[in-house]
């Protein structure tokens, strides 16, 4: 029997099912990710110093993750959504669209398990929170239930993506302050922090409907996204919204009378890192674009966020067997032993990546393989001893009986 390669190559990212660009910018959102997990669960609290420089600009780029990622969830799903010109219950895109909601919701719950309680159905609090898989998942659900009104009503699609994205902003300050006691805690956990959720769906499922704006534009005007005129666009847009974002929010509201507007001049956070990713968008443009061979690793980083985001968790936080790397000591590590291991944490999934179809050809064939193979060895075994021992074991039950 053959074994694996030890060297698989990398292949190369496909122009026609992704944009480059974006697989490049989730590769930074990804990787930004796990060195901000590692570097918040190890960091001792006495060194969280927000006048320090380096820490500031640590926590400042940290808070991009989320935001991007939802951003670009959104952009890369309509993208590829509006490609397939056929009716929704056609689409193969909504297909799997819908497959992957399914998918989303039951990691973002599996991931909390701890598998010494789980099969004695004890529950953690802990289990029930909200975090990015779930939020993500009911974002690409909105998209496709968004899509489907557009194609049975008409009303412009870009329109009511931007609508709602809008929506979800403005509402945020009053769905946190609502009582929703009423709820059952798991409901309660999509629409306010109280119970411990990570992520709520306002104002944070709005980033995946403005980016599904972007998306939208991105299938109308493909070529835009080949020129400089792009990135300068987003930038001066981010910069436009930095700036001037309480002058934005309250000439919507002179112009639409909508107290809400008046009300997020108070609490713009939001709309804020909203002009962030933007900027961060046009300058990911601008890379591509100056480095034409962009490294087959990180555009498969990029296209594995799922793998990546599911391991680290387990293995960071040690859910499923209550062993993980904050075991070695939470909120206790000085900044260089974490900055190293912050390096090492990239590194072990830069590589995981990179060996990621020896491992997937492991999980999916020799293991299925060599269980069978052990199944009916013991089958055999079994089967052996039973015709060896049939006298003994009829006796022993006769004389029982």
């Amino acid at each position: 029997m053959s074994t694996v390669s030890p060297s698989l190559p990398i292949p190369s990212a496909t122009p026609k099912k992704r944009i480059v660009f974006l697989d490049v910018l989730r590769a930074y959102a990804i990787m930004m990710m796990l060195q901000g997990h590692f570097v918040d669960t190890m960091l001792d609290d006495k060194f969280r110093d927000s006048s320090n420089l380096v820490y500031w600009t640590w926590h400042f780029m940290r808070g991009m993750t989320a935001p991007i990622f939802f951003f670009v969830s959104g952009a890369i799903f309509v993208f590829l959504m509006l490609r397939d010109a056929r009716p929704w219950y056609q689409n193969i895109r909504i297909q799997k669209g819908l497959r992957r909601v399914v998918l989303l919701l039951f990691l973002g719950y599996v991931l909390k398990w701890n598998f010494f309680y789980v099969f004695s159905f004890k529950f953690f609090p802990s289990f029930f929170f909200v975090d990015v898989f779930h939020i993500i998942g009911l974002a690409i659900l909105t998209v496709i239930v968004v899509f489907i009104i557009y194609q049975k009503t008409r009303i412009p699609l870009p329109l009511m993506y931007l609508g709602l994205a809008f929506t979800a902003f403005l509402i945020s300050p009053i769905v946190k302050t609502t009582d929703w006691s009423g709820l059952p805690i798991v409901l309660q956990n999509y629409l306010i922090k109280d119970h411990g959720s990570t992520f709520t769906l306002f104002p944070w499922i709005g980033y995946s409907l403005f980016g599904a704006v972007v998306g939208w534009h991105m299938h109308k005007q493909p070529n835009f996204y080949h020129t400089h005129w792009a990135p300068l666009l987003f930038l001066v847009l981010g910069v436009w919204i930095h700036y001037s974002v309480n002058d934005i929010l309250t000439g919507l509201y002179r112009l639409t009378t909508i107290d809400h507007f008046r009300m997020a001049t108070y609490n713009n956070a939001s709309f804020w890192r909203l002009g962030h990713i933007l900027i961060v968008f046009s300058l990911f443009i601008w890379i591509t674009k100056l480095f034409k061979n962009i490294n087959p690793l990180i555009l498969k980083i990029g296209g594995e966020t799922l793998v990546i985001y599911s391991v680290h968790y387990v293995l960071l936080y040690g859910t499923w067997f209550g062993i993980g790397v904050r075991s070695l000591g939470s909120h206790t590590w000085s900044p260089w032993p974490t900055a190293i291991g912050a390096i090492l944490f990239l590194a072990f999934f830069a590589f995981l990546i990179y060996r990621i179809e020896e491992i997937r050809y492991f999980l999916y064939h020799l293991v299925p393989h060599y269980t069978g193979l052990y199944y009916r060895f013991l089958r055999l075994k079994l089967r052996r001893f039973y015709i060896d021992k049939r006298e003994q074991l009829v006796a022993l039950f006769a004389g029982k009986c």
